[in-house]
């Protein structure tokens, strides 16, 4: 999935969309006319008038509390939606009366993932008092759009609760939000009452859906930590990826091979060698190759995938086998099969400072992102 303040970049902040365009902003002076000016005040209040209110920071945090009254906004239609899941299409209206969280995700990414125990947590406590959850799935990947993909998803990560497959973004735009995940708590009125971008801060959560439902539970669900020194988020492929220092994206299209200089001295930076091809988005492996990382962070997930059918990928940790206390949930004897687009949980329990992840890859494997925990 992260930039979302996706959060899916596996730090602390959610994954941000907006960062994902390189030189967007460099400053220009422009000379507006009075008249202009006039249109683009006019313009502001409207928008102003019709969008639900952001968050006041978009580090990881919620409101600090359910907003006033005076301060709610009508929320956003769903709206271009594809197909829904557990659910027959539900509407504004079809919703009023009932507190909604609106929760925005992508299948592929961890912090998401990561939240979905404490939302079937909400939804277990509250569905009975008037409470629903609606998933929109609003897609980093293009893998991520195949509604198959997302209907494997679902049933395979137990989301019980309605989801709204918003492949085109609409939804998305509509809502004006740039981060997975991000939840939108609307009241029985049809306002947005409380945001919350990124992983955490559950225990607000759950008080802000107790207070407008008028419900008070005896206790709140902790808060996860969320790791803040790790590796960042690390992209394959030229759209936003960076390789380690010396080593380039061939053509797009093209393959291009890499030699194997060995272990990087780069920290926070991928190596590949052997054939890849750059197909913008990721990187694919045209015969066997290496891709090798020195990162830092007690987890490590593997976005990949591959058209080939089953393939089977060797992983070292720190140049020997990955110890089963160190595995994640998808590693079994330092190996793990990819058979479909996905996250892929690869190390757990990894310990403090910098280490060495060699993967050992055959042709048809595509790498996306490492992400960390």
């Amino acid at each position: 999935m992260d930039g979302r303040f996706l959060f899916r970049s596996e730090d602390s902040a959610p994954c941000n969309l907006a960062t994902y365009s390189q030189g967007e902003f460099r400053m220009t002076r422009f000379r507006i006319a009075l008249g202009a000016v006039i249109v683009l005040i006019v313009a502001v209040v409207v928008i102003t008038a019709v969008r639900p209110p952001m968050p006041p920071s978009v580090n990881g945090s919620a409101s600090a509390q359910v907003y006033p009254v005076s301060q709610r906004a009508a929320a956003p239609a769903f709206t271009g939606i594809d197909a829904w899941i557990n659910s027959a299409p539900l509407t504004a209206a079809s919703l009023r009366g009932k507190v909604v969280l609106v929760d925005f995700w992508t299948f592929s990414c961890i912090n998401c993932v990561r939240t979905l125990p404490h939302l079937r947590q909400l939804y277990d406590t509250y569905r009975g008092s008037g409470f629903v959850i609606v998933g929109v799935h609003s897609p980093e990947f293009d893998f991520e759009k195949v509604l198959a993909n997302v209907r494997q998803a679902v049933q395979r990560l137990a989301v019980t609760w309605p989801v709204a497959v918003d492949s085109q973004m609409a939804t998305w735009n509509a809502f004006g939000n740039a981060y997975w995940p991000a939840e939108y708590l609307i009241d029985q009125q049809g306002r947005v009452a409380y945001t919350n971008i990124g992983e955490g801060n559950y225990a607000a959560t759950d008080a802000a859906v107790g207070e407008l439902l008028g419900v008070t539970r005896a206790g709140s669900p902790s808060a996860t930590a969320v790791p803040t020194d790790i590796t960042p988020e690390l992209y394959a492929g030229s759209q936003r990826g960076q390789l380690v220092a010396g080593e380039a994206y061939g053509a797009p299209g093209s393959p291009l091979f890499y030699p194997d200089p060995g272990r990087p001295r780069d920290v926070d930076a991928i190596q590949v060698t052997g054939t890849w091809t750059d197909e913008a988005q990721y990187l694919r492996a045209d015969g066997t190759g290496h891709v090798r990382l020195n990162f830092h962070g007690d987890a490590l997930y593997v976005v990949a995938g591959t058209s080939a059918g089953a393939i089977h990928v060797g992983v070292s940790l720190d140049g020997g086998p990955v110890p089963a206390g160190r595995s994640g949930s998808a590693l079994s004897a330092s190996a793990f099969d990819v058979g479909r687009h996905d996250l892929y949980p690869l190390l757990a329990g990894v310990g403090p400072g910098y280490h060495l992840i060699d993967l050992t890859v055959p042709a048809g494997f595509e790498l996306y992102t490492f992400t960390f925990g």
